[in-house]
């Protein structure tokens, strides 16, 4: 469906129900807003239900990256996560660089939508194709760098990048943060404490596949000149 960039899939993830499914990206959303903000906006602008709590199920907490990430353009690592604020009552956009963002387009996904509550913690397990729901219990109460840790471990392969909340998310402080790669902050907005709302204690992603590129000779060429 895209020639390039785009992965033409988004991942959507209701707790109440934990079920997992998978909706084709339109290319009118793709090319009219474009990168991980622009697309987290639009979705939720035309999703959420109007004056609602922050910290209700209801709220969509929405992780997206765009057509560069994963590619060899410089600076094109950060993805963005996007909730409305528990901090301000308003549109709630947060931006990290690091790796997790790229591992997203390995994995085969432009977006993740999250909506609703877990009954218990969980995290979001996503390894190519393959999105899980798992337990989360006992990584509750850990801090991010612990649960990256676990996760890994517990997945046996030290290249999953993780995205979590610690202690602050968990008992909603309304600016909590969302921590990936140790030290790569969403640091704006709170979204860390919409994933301790959501009882979300962490996403983890491994990916396997490569971003394709239109015009490889050209976007070479665009590279290079940035580099220089």
């Amino acid at each position: 469906m895209f020639n390039g960039g785009w992965t033409g899939r988004i991942a959507r993830i209701d707790l109440n129900r934990g079920k997992v499914s998978t909706w084709e990206l339109s290319k009118e959303l793709a090319y009219r807003y474009i990168g991980g903000r622009g697309l987290n906006v639009k979705l939720l602008y035309d999703e959420l239900p109007l004056r609602i709590d922050p910290l209700s199920p209801d709220n969509l907490l929405a992780v997206s990256v765009g057509p560069l990430n994963g590619t060899l353009a410089p600076g094109s690592t950060r993805f963005t996560i996007t909730a409305k604020s528990p901090l301000t009552g308003l549109i709630g956009d947060s931006s990290s660089s690091g790796y997790l963002g790229v591992e997203l387009k390995f994995a085969g996904y432009d977006s993740v939508i999250i909506k609703g509550s877990a009954g218990k913690p969980v995290y979001l397990w996503i390894d190519d194709d393959n999105i899980e729901l798992r337990d989360a219990q006992h990584l509750w109460g850990k801090s991010t760098w612990e649960t990256e840790d676990i996760i890994r471990t517990d997945h046996g392969d030290p290249g999953i990048r993780i995205a979590s909340i610690g202690q602050a998310g968990e008992k909603l402080v309304r600016f909590a943060c969302v921590i990936s790669d140790q030290f790569r902050a969403n640091g704006r907005t709170g979204t860390g404490c919409v994933m301790g709302s959501k009882k979300l204690k962490a996403i983890a992603v491994r990916g396997s596949k490569s971003v394709k590129v239109a015009d490889s000779a050209r976007f070479q060429k665009a590279v290079q000149a940035m580099y220089d």
